[in-house]
């Protein structure tokens, strides 16, 4: 094949969004991936896109929206909506809730936390469990699973990227120089590649298994037709997504027969289009997600009674690509001179990925130095294949 500037191996939102990045910068971008677009968790994600508290996320964030902005205008299917809808962190300790609002007060004003309980709760989410309180945060976009990965992909084509469906591509390198990409036995030729395959980058890039910065947790979601369905995303007001938070230990992975809460099932509810997307778990290993329903029933129908005996209408599974510190790993290989890495966004892929994506198209456009990407997102900073 023709070689490119760019090849872009993993057709995720960080995928899809950097290869639709380059080819508007006036890049040559081949983009590979192995089964389809949104294959993996940028499609079956419980499709919100929300505020994180740690600050170097935040940082994607705000540019992941400056890029969904950007997007919009290219793509008419594709609308995040001017305001957010809400994020209700939702629990039974008043204090616990207290606490939430004023670290959010602290770090981020901006969100506006807002302590609820009692009639003022019910009269905003009559679906809510009669005993809970909860945080208000002035956050949180609902978005269907895959439409912002299509909608770059839709213009990433647009653009002339070449998109191929293909078995395994791994970069090819001549000495310490990145050539192009291995696939089906051959070299294709690239410029400069980068890996952008989430929990599968590491052995992407070391097939050998020597280099493992990149861990999979698993999720698994149930979509439910709600009646009265909740109009703002909800949080267990203790669950555990930010960074350096441990997933549970592998033994744990066996949903619990009881239907009782395990360290490894939290809740989560998120409003869509026609259902509510309900979950989550943190899963070391790949699930059955039918072994979990019963799990994510119980757990859910403590804040949303109505969960017990609503109809499923769906479940998918996804592993989240979690990076060691919880950040992901953003920016050129030290290691290989044209290799460059956007993975490891965990839970917040929608929320982030296209933030990082960007800041790797505009270094390698040469709109911004490389070292302008946060060094604590640097590949490297786990060690280096060996």
């Amino acid at each position: 094949m023709v070689a490119v500037d760019v090849a872009v191996i993993g057709a995720g939102i960080a995928g899809t969004a950097v290869a639709a990045f380059l080819a508007d910068g006036g890049m040559r971008v081949r983009l590979y991936e192995r089964s389809a677009i949104a294959a993996a968790a940028s499609g079956r994600n419980s499709g919100i896109v929300q505020h994180p508290f740690d600050p170097l996320l935040v940082g994607l964030y705000r540019a992941t929206l400056d890029a969904y902005a950007w997007l919009a205008e290219r793509e008419p299917t594709f609308d995040l909506g001017d305001d957010p809808a809400g994020l209700l962190y939702v629990g039974h300790d008043r204090e616990a809730a207290g606490r939430v609002a004023f670290e959010w007060q602290a770090a981020w004003p901006a969100t506006t936390p807002q302590v609820l309980e009692g009639a003022d709760l019910r009269r905003l989410e009559p679906a809510l469990a009669p005993d809970l309180v909860a945080c208000r945060l002035a956050v949180g976009y609902p978005i269907a699973p895959a439409a912002a990965t299509d909608a770059f992909a839709a213009v990433a084509r647009r653009a002339g990227v070449d998109i191929v469906i293909s078995g395994a591509v791994t970069p090819a390198a001549d000495g310490a120089t990145v050539v192009g990409v291995v696939t089906d036995g051959r070299v294709e030729q690239a410029g400069a590649v980068i890996v952008a395959t989430g929990p599968w980058a590491p052995e992407t890039i070391d097939p050998g298994g020597g280099w493992r910065p990149i861990r999979s947790s698993w999720g698994v979601v149930v979509s439910v037709a709600l009646d009265d369905a909740p109009r703002h995303g909800l949080e267990a007001i203790d669950i555990a997504i930010e960074p350096a938070e441990p997933a549970g230990p592998a033994d744990d992975d066996a949903p619990p027969e009881s239907g009782a809460r395990s360290s490894v099932v939290e809740f989560s509810l998120v409003p869509a289009f026609r259902s509510s997307a309900l979950g989550s778990t943190f899963l070391d290993r790949e699930p059955d997600p039918t072994a979990w329903l019963q799990a994510l029933r119980a757990t859910g129908s403590r804040f949303v009674p109505a969960i017990a005996t609503a109809p499923v209408e769906g479940m998918r599974h996804c592993a989240r690509p979690v990076s060691r510190d919880g950040r992901p790993l953003v920016g050129r290989a030290s290691w290989l001179d044209g290799l460059w890495i956007v993975a490891g966004h965990g839970p917040w892929g929608i929320s982030t990925g296209p933030g990082s994506a960007g800041l790797v198209a505009d270094a390698i456009l040469g709109r911004t130095r490389a070292d302008a990407i946060p060094p604590e997102l640097r590949p490297d900073r786990f060690g280096t294949p060996l």
